[in-house]
């Protein structure tokens, strides 16, 4: 086994990969969301057919692309300041110590 240590977390790479996750669950939960919205908008109210498609595609955007958005801004921020805390510590703790093992490749 190697010893490796860790003394610093890049901040703009903590947070963008944060961000992206988020950004995904929140697509998930966009695409339940808005079934769901659309099913319930379309079923309880008096709209024409055109208001009807129009009230599903401003939900279907919303849910699809918005969210995911403001849902990865949120995850940036978060993991930004997470990153900026983690160097803090890191840099009064003396780092961080990981221990990897080397694995090789079965060639075929």
């Amino acid at each position: 086994m190697k010893k490796v240590g860790i003394t610093r977390v890049g901040v703009g790479s903590l947070a963008k990969l944060v961000g992206i996750v988020n950004a995904i669950v929140a697509f998930a939960l966009g695409i339940v969301g808005s079934i769901v919205g659309v099913v319930s908008v379309i079923a309880n109210n008096n709209f024409t057919l055109l208001g009807d498609i129009f009230a599903a595609l401003g939900i279907a955007l919303f849910a699809l692309i918005v969210y995911p958005l403001i849902w990865f801004a949120f995850g940036w921020l978060y993991g930004a300041l997470v990153a900026i805390i983690w160097n803090a510590v890191l840099s009064v703790g003396g780092g961080l110590e990981i221990e990897t093992v080397e694995v090789k490749e079965d060639k075929k």
